[in-house]
């Protein structure tokens, strides 16, 4: 059973999204972890309405803002599988056969010398970088779909208030240990955030509608 663990806060439009697909794209077995970093809105009404139909299996509601790395390192010890995924709240798992979970657990298992990988996605920065299989190796991703191995997981130093990168800073730690990162070159996820179109590589920050984009793949000039 894969642990699956995500952090929100007040957005629950972006995260009602996010869970509904990966409850609809997930055929794989997993147990998943959710944190409320102190949401204002409706957000934990949600949270515990999805707790309470057990669709979400841990539930973890902060009563003040505790911040990216503070609820990474918290997820560290709560949970407990080999490989465990990491995602944001405003990020849609593909459509795709076998599920995106067993392609990502297979690629893991497939390379060993990898400590963190990530779903793709437009915009991700690998292109001149090592292409292996099913992976591209990459210096550093971002929260879309991370798949970490437990062996790679410590604990890192955090201020509390501190704006950070925490996948940022974790990308650094795993290399630092001599493991590789990569992304797994043919599952793409997508924002539905900030982060949503690209033009000419450039994230232009527009809301597209999830019936417009494509399951497995993104456009051919998306693609590094």
């Amino acid at each position: 059973m894969t642990d699956i663990f995500m952090t929100t806060r007040d957005r629950s439009k972006y995260t009602k999204q996010t869970l509904r697909f990966l409850y609809e794209r997930t055929t794989s077995p997993y147990t998943l972890h959710v944190i409320d970093d102190n949401s204002t809105d409706d957000t934990v009404e949600f949270l515990l309405a999805e707790y309470k139909a057990k669709r979400i299996h841990h539930l973890y509601l902060r009563n003040e803002r505790c911040g990216a790395m503070a609820n990474l390192n918290f997820a560290i010890n709560a949970t407990f599988s080999d490989i465990v995924v990491f995602v944001d709240d405003d990020i849609l798992c593909p459509k795709v056969e076998p599920d995106w979970l067993s392609r990502g657990l297979k690629a893991m298992a497939n390379n060993r010398e990898v400590g963190m990988m990530a779903l793709h996605h437009p915009g991700a920065k690998t292109k001149g970088y090592k292409v292996k299989n099913e992976i591209t190796w990459c210096e550093s991703l971002g929260n879309t779909f991370s798949f970490v191995r437990r062996q790679a997981l410590i604990p890192l130093p955090h201020e509390k208030g501190k704006l950070d990168k925490p996948l940022q800073k974790r990308c650094k730690q795993v290399r630092a240990a001599g493991w590789q990162i990569a992304y797994l070159t043919h599952t793409y996820c997508y924002h539905i955030g900030e982060y949503s179109e690209l033009d000419n590589g450039r994230y232009l920050g527009r809301f597209i509608e999830p019936a417009s984009w494509e399951t497995l793949e993104p456009p051919e000039r998306y693609r590094k």
